[in-house]
This record gives structure tokens, C-alpha cells and sequence, in this order.
């Protein structure tokens, strides 16, 4: 395998990776882009997807699907993560994807998804001391820690930064009283994640990399417990409006992302890290990466690449 594609339907967004995998086995991105359809929200209200949805769905993989193939990218791997755990439409959906594009919808376990993103974070590297690796989706959240000789551990609460940011914030911007409840939950919900003492902290994709941009840096800056008061202090202070065109990022992104920070401070507070890395690896790199090893066993022998 040399070039390869994985598409993520998930709370947010549709999501596309194709990669190339260069002579040393690193991943050398050729195309990343997704496509926001909100999937969380219409689950959370109706308990599922329903046939709108639905179309739109497909019809956001199957574009994304033919980039990939049009960039001879094989395999396309397809994955559903926290909206379609919960979608009571979801073999619908899959039966739709196989009819219309010829492609198998794999909806990951919590342990799937938490394995994957800790491959895709350490290249399939193993690790050299104690890693706490940190991924705070829209739907739902993850610590995943591993350490020399050990199996990953992992924590899931099913709260993200979407379902997080609905049941708190109201307001644009929010206000401090919004900002201090979200902190509250997300302490609340973090203080049951299992115990572990880090060495070092990652956070994975846009919990992280959004805070970087919120705050004008480069995208994989490092991040510290006080850049996300920060970033919480500058959320509070500003409408959505402006922020997006200083920043960037779309209203969306940036509604949820206090949300976001409160998410990453309570699991860097519950295991003690003052600073964490960001990297915008993830999900969708360890999903090539299990594929290039293990072909199509990538997802029934994964947790074999990740043992102590």
C-alpha cells in the first residue's frame, strides 16, 4: 500500500485523510477535508439520523470517496464514531453506503476509536514513558494511557464538545456564569476517568489545534493550562462573528470550542499535566496505518499492534 484513504462520519463532520506512506513509514498527507453536517444534534433530539440526514451523508462520502479514488488512493476505509453508536437508523445507513458506493460503514467501538487515535498520534511508535493521549470529539470524549510494556488503558465519558456546549451555552458570546458551568461538568465528568500518572499529555485534532488557532499560533503549538484560560477569557469576550474572521475557524468551531477547552483542562487537571502537546493525528491516521499493517484484518488485529 502507498496511497490510502479514511473517511470518519462523525458528531461535527464528515471527514476525509488521504495519505501516502513515504519509505521511512511515516504518513505523508495528500488531502484533508471534511464537511460539517451536524449528525450529533439530530440524534441527540430524535434518537436517530432519519432520510435527509441520511442523503446527506452519503452524499458527502461519496465525494469525498471519489477524490480519493480519482488520487488512487486504496483502500478507502469508512468508520462511524460517536452519532451512529447511537443512531437507531444506522443499518439503514450502511445498507445505503454498500448499495450506492460499494463501500462497508464500520461503526468503531469506544475502544476501537480510542485505539486508532493513539496509533495515528504516535505513528505506531511505541512509547518511551507514561502518555496520557487526549481526544475530545463533538459527541464524546477519550483518554487513552499507555506506558512502556503496559496496554493502553482508556476512559470514555459520552459528552464532547457539542453535546457539552448545547446543554450549557446559550449565549453569544457565552457569559461567565455559561463558562464556569462548563468548566464545572467537565471537571464532574473527567473525575471518573481511570487513574494514571502521566509523564506527557496529547491532545488530538480540533480541541487542540483550535485552541492554537484561537490564539493566533501555529496549529500544533504546544498548549499550557493558562493558554486555555486564555482562549476561555477571549470566547467570553467576543461574538462568534469576529472571532471566526480573525480566526478562521467557522461559527460552529468556535460556538463549541469553549466547550472544547473546558474538556481538555478537566483531563489535564485530572492527571496533573500543566502543558500538552497537540497533533493534528488522529483517528484517520491510525486507520491507515492499521490497514498498511495488517491489510484487511486492520481493524480485528488492531489492538495486537498497540500491546505492551
Amino acid at each position: 500500500m502507498t496511497i490510502a484513504a479514511a473517511i470518519d462520519i462523525g458528531s461535527n463532520s464528515v471527514h476525509v485523510l488521504v495519505a501516502d506512506l513515504d519509505p521511512a513509514g511515516s504518513l505523508v498527507t495528500l488531502l484533508d477535508g471534511n464537511l460539517q453536517l451536524g449528525l450529533g444534534l439530530m440524534v441527540d433530539a430524535q434518537g436517530r439520523l432519519g432520510a435527509v440526514a441520511r442523503r446527506a451523508a452519503v452524499a458527502a462520502v461519496a465525494d469525498f470517496a471519489l477524490l480519493a479514488d480519482d488520487m488512487g488512493a486504496y483502500p478507502i476505509l469508512l468508520m462511524g464514531t460517536q452519532p451512529l453508536r447511537r443512531a437507531l437508523d444506522r443499518s439503514l445507513l450502511r445498507r445505503e453506503i454498500r448499495d450506492a458506493l460499494g463501500l462497508e460503514l464500520v461503526v468503531l467501538s469506544h475502544d476501537q476509536e480510542a485505539a486508532l487515535t493513539l496509533l495515528g498520534v504516535t505513528g505506531g511508535r511505541r512509547v518511551a514513558a507514561p502518555l496520557l493521549v487526549m481526544d475530545v470529539g463533538g459527541g464524546s470524549s477519550e483518554a487513552i494511557l499507555i506506558a512502556p510494556g503496559a496496554d493502553p488503558v482508556v476512559g470514555v465519558v459520552a459528552v464532547g464538545s457539542l453535546r457539552l456546549s448545547a446543554s450549557v451555552v446559550s449565549h453569544d458570546p457565552p457569559t461567565a456564569v455559561e463558562i464556569a458551568e462548563l468548566r464545572a461538568r467537565a471537571a464532574g465528568l473527567m473525575a471518573g476517568m481511570p487513574a494514571g500518572s502521566p509523564a506527557s499529555g496529547i491532545v488530538s485534532g480540533g480541541s487542540g489545534t483550535n485552541v492554537s488557532r484561537l490564539l493566533g499560533r501555529e496549529r500544533t503549538t504546544r498548549v499550557t493550562l493558562e493558554d486555555l484560560a486564555t482562549g476561555l477569557a477571549l470566547l467570553q469576550s467576543s461574538a462568534a462573528a469576529d472571532l471566526c474572521l480573525a480566526t478562521g475557524l467557522t461559527e460552529r468551531r468556535v460556538r463549541q470550542l469553549a466547550a472544547g477547552i473546558a474538556l481538555v483542562e478537566a483531563l489535564m487537571l485530572r492527571y496533573g499535566l500543566s502543558v500538552t502537546e497537540v497533533s493534528d493525528a488522529g483517528l484517520r491516521e491510525g486507520a491507515v496505518l492499521a490497514a498498511e499493517r495488517l491489510g484487511g484484518a486492520w481493524l480485528a488485529g488492531l489492538r495486537g499492534l498497540l500491546d505492551g
